[in-house]
C-alpha cells in the first residue's frame, strides 16, 4: 500500500498510464479502425467530398504505414545479432505488422542511443591515458584470453598486489561499508539500481549527509524505474540540499522510447582511493536479512583495496557522465599512487553496456570465457536463468568436456513466471550432465562464479536477457586472489542447503506448452 501510495504521489502511475493510451491507439489502429471507418462513410447524409478526402488520407496513412513496416522488417533482419534476439519480432511483424512495427520502434534498439554514445565514446578517451598497461601474460596461463577480451572491450586491465575481501552475506558487508563511509576524506561515488527506504537506507543517507557537510564530495546515482515506489522522487531535491550529487539514472518519462530498457544495475561504492565495493546487493534491509522476503537472502560482495579502484572509478564516471551529459576533467581521480598489497592474483573490475559498450555483450562472453577456461569443476549461482542461447549451449558444452558444473538457483524465486520459464530449461542442461541446485533456503540474489578454485567473478550480472543484453552492469574477474578460497568455500556451505534437481526432470505438458509460448519473448524477461 506504502508503495503505491508513494507511486500515486510521484506521478509513476500517471506515466504509465499515458504509455499504456500511447499503445492503446495503435492497438485501436490495428484492429478497429477499418470498421470504424468504414461505418462512417456509409452515412448518407455526409458530403460526398467529405468522404473522398477521409478515403484518401486513410489510404495515403495505411500506405506510410506500410512502407513503414517493410523498413523495419528488413532493419530486423539485417541488424548484426544473434537471430534468437530477430525472431520474435519477425513472428510478431508477420502476425500484426503495425503493432509490432510499432513496439520494435520503443523496444527493439537495445544498443546506445547517438547521444549516450558520444558521451561514453568522450569518457573513454578522456581516461584512457590512464588505464595501466597489462601485466606479464605468462603469469595468467590459460585465464589469458579472458582477461585480454575485457581489456580489448573496455579499455581497462588488470591489477595485481590488490587486497580483496569477500562478503557471503549482507549482515556481513554493511557493517563495513558503514564503516569504510564514516573514513570518507575526499569523495564517496556510489551507485544503485534499488535503494529502499529503511534501516539501511537510512543508516547510509545520515553518513552521506554528514561527510558531505564536512566537505567530502558526495555523489550519489541511482535507477529511477528500480526505484520506483520505493523511496521518494524527491529525494535527489532532498540530498542535494546536503550539498550532495544525487541523479536518477535514465528518469522515465511518458514517451515511446527504448531507454526504458537500459536501467542502471551497477552496484558501486567507492571512498577516497581506499575502498571500492562491487557485487550483487542493493541498498534494502531485505539484503541485509533485517526483515524477509522471499526467505533468506542470499547475496554476495567484494571489497578491493589497491590500484583496481581505478577501473570502477573510470565505470561510475562514465554513467555519472550520462547523468550529466558532460565529460569534465576527471583526471584528479584517476592519477593516484595506490599502496601496494603483498597479495597474490589479479583483480579486474569492469563495467558492461545495453548491446555491450563496443557491440558486444561483454557480460555474456565474460561467462562463456571462465566457462572455457574451466577443466575440471565449476560452480555458479544466478537468480534467473533465462539465458542467450550461446551462454546456455556453453554451459552444456562445458559439462559434455568432462567439467562438473554446478549450478544454484533460488527455492523461493522472487519472479515466478522466470523460474518457470528456467525449468524449462532444465532437460537440455541435465542431459548434458551439468548438476542442478535449488537452494531450499531462500532467495540466492548473488551472481557469483568459480572456475578450478582459480578464475572467479562477483558481480551484478545475472543469467537473463535484461542482464546480457539490456542493462549496465558491473563486476571484477578474480584469478588466483586470495578470497577465492572463501567463494569456495561459501558455494559449498550453500550446497548443504540445496536439493539437487533429478536428472529425469521434465515439465509437465501444459507448464512445457506454455513456456515455449513465453520463450517467444523472453528477450524482454
Amino acid at each position: 500500500m506504502k508503495k503505491l501510495i508513494r507511486n500515486l504521489l510521484s506521478g509513476y502511475l500517471l506515466i504509465l498510464l499515458i504509455l499504456l493510451i500511447e499503445l492503446a491507439v495503435f492497438v485501436y489502429i490495428e484492429f478497429f479502425l477499418d470498421d470504424t471507418l468504414t461505418k462512417f462513410l456509409n452515412e448518407e447524409e455526409m458530403d460526398i467530398s467529405i468522404k473522398a478526402i477521409i478515403s484518401l488520407s486513410y489510404i495515403s496513412l495505411r500506405i506510410f504505414a506500410f512502407v513503414v513496416e517493410v523498413i523495419i522488417f528488413f532493419k530486423i533482419i539485417n541488424k548484426q545479432e544473434d537471430p534468437e534476439f530477430k525472431i520474435p519480432w519477425i513472428v510478431g511483424m508477420l502476425l500484426l505488422p503495425f503493432f509490432f512495427a510499432v513496439l520494435f520502434m520503443i523496444f527493439g534498439n537495445h544498443g546506445l542511443k547517438k547521444k549516450d554514445r558520444k558521451i561514453l565514446d568522450e569518457t573513454i578517451q578522456a581516461y584512457k591515458k590512464n588505464t595501466p598497461e597489462a601485466n606479464d601474460e605468462s603469469i595468467f596461463e590459460g585465464s589469458i584470453g579472458a582477461f585480454n577480451y575485457l581489456s580489448n572491450v573496455t579499455r581497462l586491465a588488470p591489477h595485481t598486489n590488490n587486497r580483496v575481501t569477500y562478503y557471503k552475506c549482507g549482515s556481513e558487508f554493511f557493517p563495513e561499508l558503514y564503516k569504510c563511509l564514516e573514513e570518507a576524506k575526499e569523495f564517496i561515488f556510489m551507485e544503485f539500481f534499488i535503494v529502499h527506504d529503511g534501516e539501511v537506507w537510512s543508516t547510509i543517507s545520515d553518513i552521506l549527509k554528514r561527510k558531505a557537510q564536512e566537505g567530502v564530495k558526495v555523489i550519489f546515482l541511482y535507477d529511477d524505474m528500480g526505484c520506483s515506489g520505493t523511496i521518494s522522487s524527491r529525494t535527489p531535491k532532498i540530498l542535494r540540499k546536503f550539498n550532495i550529487e544525487c541523479y536518477k539514472f535514465h528518469p522515465f518519462r511518458p514517451i515511446l522510447s527504448g531507454v526504458y530498457n537500459n536501467r542502471d544495475h551497477r552496484k558501486i561504492a567507492i571512498v577516497d582511493h581506499k575502498y571500492a565495493f562491487t557485487g550483487g546487493m542493493n541498498l534494502g534491509d531485505e539484503y541485509a536479512n533485517i526483515i524477509e522476503r522471499f526467505g533468506y537472502w542470499k547475496d554476495t560482495m567484494i571489497k578491493i583495496e589497491g590500484s583496481a579502484i581505478n577501473n570502477l572509478i573510470e565505470t561510475f564516471l562514465q554513467n555519472y557522465s550520462l547523468c550529466t551529459y558532460k565529460v569534465s576533467d576527471y583526471n584528479r581521480y584517476l592519477t593516484y599512487d595506490y599502496e601496494k598489497f603483498d597479495c597474490s592474483g589479479y583483480v579486474m573490475p569492469f563495467g558492461d553496456g545495453p548491446g555491450g559498450i563496443d557491440d558486444a555483450l561483454v557480460g555474456e562472453q565474460n561467462y562463456i570465457n571462465i566457462l572455457h577456461y574451466s577443466k575440471h569443476e565449476v560452480y555458479i549461482s544466478t537468480p534467473y536463468l533465462v539465458p542467450t542461447y550461446e551462454l546456455l549451449n556453453a554451459l552444456r558444452n562445458t559439462a559434455l568436456r568432462g567439467v562438473k558444473v554446478h549450478l544454484i538457483l533460488p527455492g523461493i524465486p522472487d519472479k515466478k513466471l522466470v523460474f518457470k520459464v528456467a525449468q524449462s530449461q532444465f532437460k537440455f542442461l541435465l542431459d548434458s550432465g551439468v548438476e542442478i541446485y535449488i537452494y531450499k533456503k531462500g532467495f540466492n540474489h548473488m551472481k557469483t562464479m568459480l572456475a578450478d578454485e582459480k578464475l572467479g567473478f562477483v558481480g551484478t550480472i545475472n543469467y537473463d536477457f535484461r542482464s546480457l543484453v539490456h542493462h549496465f552492469e558491473c563486476g571484477a574477474l578474480l584469478y588466483k586472489t586470495e578470497c577465492l578460497k572463501d567463494i569456495k568455500a561459501d558455494f559449498l556451505e550453500m550446497l548443504k542447503d540445496c536439493e539437487q534437481v533429478p536428472a529425469d526432470f521434465e515439465l509437465g505438458k501444459w507448464s512445457r506448452r506454455f513456456c515455449n509460448l513465453i520463450k517467444l519473448i523472453s528477450p524482454l524477461l
